[in-house]
């Protein structure tokens, strides 16, 4: 950032708290936050346009080679981020579930976290996995890399461009959740912590292989381009799953919730019955082999409760203090 632009922000800020209005999330006048000029990855991956919805929140489009094409990611800016130029920020990444048309926004259209994170000095990243990129490199088909776009082209980016730090968390929501384990276990030391909000924690489990391509198949596509089969090809997706990525996942601070399925306080409906039993089944089998392994963890099985967006706000304000532990951060 030059430092007529460092000024300009300055200036605007000390001007909304000496008029008493600092709790006003005005969308700032300026677009450029420093992405455009330094957040360039290895491969040529760079944001073309930077657009602020509301005050902190800044959608990104990124042209990017492993994408095949442009994609949108979602920033959340720290408090602080224009009055301390300099400094670099505690990086939380947070994932979306499956089939979800808001994409890389449902984060913030269905909970509470663009307040929550209004007066706290972390630097929050939503990025998209489409519908059913279930966060891995397809092994065939040609379709868009998204654990290359996650992992190297947005992780440099967001250190380049926007003044992320190396100290980094993960969290997500059923295949979220799933994104973030099998992230961690894969790149062990990346992510200093991750939560699974009912997580499909190990896709190996009976009618586990079945789920995931159903679900790959109501996005539109075809069978056995993920991982290939599971009966041949076996060893690839275990190289993804996060049951068999224990040894990978130690020295990571995990969170792990899920409900059983049936309807409780934060229901208006029961129609997601099955998807949290299946859940509830995958990550029973993780915790079981988890435990087994010696690996400690946070594990909320709190029972009733369905495959819905209130269940998983709750469960993220639960595992905050443990995020918040492996950032720096206070809670």
């Amino acid at each position: 950032m030059s430092r007529l632009r460092v000024f300009l922000v300055s200036a605007i800020v000390a001007a909304l708290v000496a008029t008493g209005l600092s709790a006003v999330r005005a969308v700032p006048a300026f677009a450029d936050v420093g992405g455009l000029s330094k957040g360039i990855a290895d491969d040529g991956a760079r944001v073309v346009s930077e657009t602020f919805v509301e005050w902190q929140k800044l959608d990104i489009v990124i042209d990017s080679p492993a994408m095949k094409g442009r994609t949108t990611a979602r920033l959340l800016l720290p408090k602080d981020y224009f009055t301390q130029p300099d400094r670099k920020w505690p990086t939380l990444y947070l994932m979306h579930g499956c089939c979800e048309p808001q994409d890389y926004k449902s984060w913030t259209a269905f909970t509470d976290v663009y307040d929550f994170f209004h007066h706290r000095n972390v630097l929050v990243v939503m990025p998209s996995d489409g519908l059913a990129g279930y966060y891995s490199d397809p092994r065939s088909g040609g379709g868009p890399k998204y654990e290359t776009y996650h992992i190297n082209e947005l992780q440099q980016i967001i250190e380049r461009g926007y003044r992320g730090s190396t100290t980094r968390a993960i969290a997500g929501l059923s295949v979220g959740g799933f994104g973030s384990f099998s992230y961690a276990g894969r790149h062990p030391g990346m992510f200093k912590a991750a939560a699974s909000y009912s997580g499909l924690l190990d896709t190996l489990v009976p009618g586990g292989p079945a789920a995931v391509e159903w679900m790959r198949t109501q996005a539109g596509e075809s069978l056995n381009t993920l991982w290939g089969s599971s009966i041949l090809n076996r060893n690839v997706w275990q190289a993804h799953n996060p049951a068999n990525l224990l040894n990978g996942l130690r020295g990571t601070q995990l969170y792990v919730s899920c409900g059983d399925g049936r309807a409780a306080d934060l229901d208006q409906n029961n129609n997601f019955v099955w998807q949290e039993t299946a859940a509830l089944l995958t990550t029973q089998s993780f915790v079981t082999k988890a435990r087994a392994a010696g690996l400690p963890m946070t594990v909320r099985l709190y029972g009733k409760g369905t495959h819905t967006w209130p269940y998983w706000q709750r469960e993220f304000k639960n595992s905050w203090p443990m995020l918040a532990n492996a950032l720096g951060v206070p809670v």
